[in-house]
């Protein structure tokens, strides 16, 4: 008989250490830039050991179970979650009515395992939230699980009916992974938005299946005779090493990640697991630690509470020492009663029993006293699982909502009235005959400055909401802004703008908040050409993690380039929350006279000066 897998500590360790590693990634600790990582090595680990569950029972059987294998995955995965979920909801709709929102809507994709998908196919980024992010955004890795445990098995015990199925494993497994990393490498997009890639099951796949391939090859203790111990403690350690460095170093939206990026970090993750296989492994004993034990049967709960909790306190933002110290402190206690009182108990079968021992006929006193305490156990867990199913139900149904959609309709319909005035103005273009001279004359007055200019505004969803008062301020100028507008998107725009007439006397560039600037600013500067002024407003994105990334590029692009101008809303925006509505990104009223102030003071002082130059000569 072969012999039962044994325990392997050194993976509590790693275990211990992804989670930890999110965590302070979700806290926005510095050490911690590229701490989503860590589901990436989840994801391995889980790859590796339901494959090395799976694997003793159809070398025995030529199948699985797979009504029981579902279950165990049911009872380790769903209470917990459910339990989550149905709190947060209870928790948030009454003390943060737009988290509550953004919850009910992706509760049912939480609970079915499905939620990667709702995100993609609602647009719904990792990256990019311009406002609160959803309390249940960090499940999508739980439904790639989730998915994952209901078609490899399936895949595995078709394999099965072929002869050599183990070299039919490995090869098909790695084919997958392949597969899937390619399908990653080729639908990113440097300079879109990374989530489709960054949430697909078909382009996450591959590092579930590397770990299942380690399950695969490692089945054996042959390959223990072949490679020595201390050469494994070597390739483990480096490979540790690496991961941590990334884990420190690599922004999460870096192009580097969908390049092979992640690959990288799965392989390395695969070395690991590799090393501490080995009973004598120094780093096995290294990373087995009781506190990292400790944390490692917990991670479970941690994961699941730990983003809502940061959501609920400081909204995704980075907060001061004391509120992460409460943020900590209330994960820690929570998952340690969902380890103690959901998740152990439902995993080792305590409803069944329970049931069983409720349907027995007692013979003995011992008995019928142990029969009375489950009985009455089990009515206060049936009660107490009724009055949250109910509040939840209840809350759902009549708690009023808010509009989370950041004003997104206002915005659209401000959209609508903007493009209606930017066809005009293009056909004004069209129309009119260039007259230009080459002797302007400058006014004199900031009034008449602003009434003879002609910029062009590209703008997202911020400049949006203050097209009206752009155009009070600037008659003469375009403005064209949308939401959801990434940078990139100003090449096409100034592009048709150009050859459609327009040959005006600057551009602003408002499209900072989307996402990753990349190569765009340097790009539309050399499309625009050297004489034309350039300005660039900075972005006030709280929620987003390229706030600070893009600000600095944006301050030092400025410094660097000539007749280049910033319009620094970030610093003129510090302090006013009145500016803003209820994600701190979009303007309120009051915002959008300062937004446009803002804009009106950078581009006076340019043309002021031209002025003056022109007077002198």
């Amino acid at each position: 008989m072969k012999k039962e897998k044994k325990y392997i500590a050194g993976i509590d360790g790693l275990r211990a250490i992804a989670v930890l590693m999110v965590f302070a990634y979700h806290l926005k600790l510095p050490f911690a830039n590229g701490g989503l990582l860590g589901v990436t090595v989840f994801l391995v680990l889980s790859g590796f050991l339901i494959t090395r569950s799976l694997l003793p029972e159809i070398e025995k059987t030529n199948t699985i179970n797979l009504k029981n294998f579902w279950i165990r995955r049911i009872r380790r995965l769903l209470p917990a979650i459910l339990t989550m979920a149905m709190f947060f909801i209870l928790i948030s709709a009454v003390f943060n009515r737009v988290l509550f929102t953004k919850a009910c809507s992706d509760l049912l994709s939480v609970i079915f395992g499905y939620n990667n998908w709702w995100q993609i196919f609602n647009n719904v980024s990792y990256f990019e939230n311009a406002g609160v992010p959803s309390p249940f955004t960090h499940c999508w890795s739980l439904a790639v699980e989730t998915q994952f445990y209901i078609l490899y098995p399936l895949l595995l015990i078709f394999l099965a009916r072929f002869k050599n199925e183990k070299n039919l494993f490995i090869r098909v497994t790695v084919a997958l992974a392949i597969i899937s990393a390619a399908l990653m490498w080729i639908l990113f997009d440097p300079s879109k938005d990374p989530s489709r890639v960054y949430y697909g099951t078909d382009t996450r796949a591959f590092s579930l299946l590397f770990g299942s391939a380690l399950a695969i090859l490692t089945q054996t203790d042959q390959w223990k005779k072949r490679i020595p111990a201390v050469l494994l403690d070597v390739i483990g350690a480096f490979s540790l090493i690496g991961l941590f460095y990334m884990m420190i170093k690599v922004e999460g939206h870096s192009s580097f990640l969908y390049r092979g990026g992640q690959v990288l970090v799965s392989l390395l993750t695969v070395l690991v697991i590799f090393a501490v296989l080995n009973e004598d492994s120094i780093l096995g004993k290294i990373l087995s630690p009781y506190p990292l034990k400790w944390v490692a049967d917990r991670s479970y709960g941690i994961y699941l509470w730990h983003y809502p909790i940061i959501l609920l306190f400081s909204n995704g933002k980075k907060s001061a020492w004391w509120i992460m110290l409460i943020e900590i402190l209330l994960t820690t206690i929570i998952s340690v009663l969902s380890y103690y009182y959901i998740e152990i108990p439902i995993r080792r079968g305590a409803i069944i029993r329970s049931i069983r021992i409720i349907n027995s006929s007692p013979e003995t006193q011992r008995q019928r006293r142990k029969r009375n305490r489950v009985v009455k156990k089990s009515i206060k867990a049936v009660c107490a699982t009724a009055v949250l199913g109910l509040g939840v139900i209840l809350c759902v149904a009549f708690v009023p909502r808010e509009n989370t959609l950041n004003n997104i309709e206002e915005l659209e319909k401000q959209a609508q009235n903007a493009s209606a005035i930017t066809d005009q103005k293009i056909q004004q273009l069209k129309n009119e005959e260039s007259e230009e001279n080459s002797s302007k004359e400058y006014p004199k007055t900031d009034e008449e400055i602003l009434e003879s200019i002609d910029i062009l505004l590209i703008g997202d969803s911020v400049a949006l909401g203050a097209t009206d008062e752009f155009y009070n301020v600037f008659p003469k100028s375009i403005s064209d802004a949308a939401v959801s507008r990434y940078s990139d998107e100003s090449f096409g725009i100034y592009t048709s703008y150009v050859e459609n007439g327009w040959d005006g006397d600057g551009v602003i560039f408002a499209l900072s908040t989307n996402g990753l600037l990349y190569d765009s600013l340097g790009t539309l500067r050399e499309m625009i050409g050297p004489e034309m002024p350039f300005f660039i407003v900075t972005a006030r994105a709280p929620y987003v993690t390229w706030e600070e990334s893009n600000n600095k590029e944006i301050y030092e692009f400025v410094e660097s380039t000539d007749n280049t101008y910033l319009v620094d809303w970030y610093k003129a925006s510090e302090g006013h929350s009145e500016y803003f509505v209820e994600d701190e990104t979009h303007l309120s009223s009051e915002g959008t006279k300062a937004y446009i102030d803002c804009i009106k003071e950078a581009v006076l002082q340019v043309y002021k000066h031209q002025e003056t130059v022109s007077a002198n000569e």
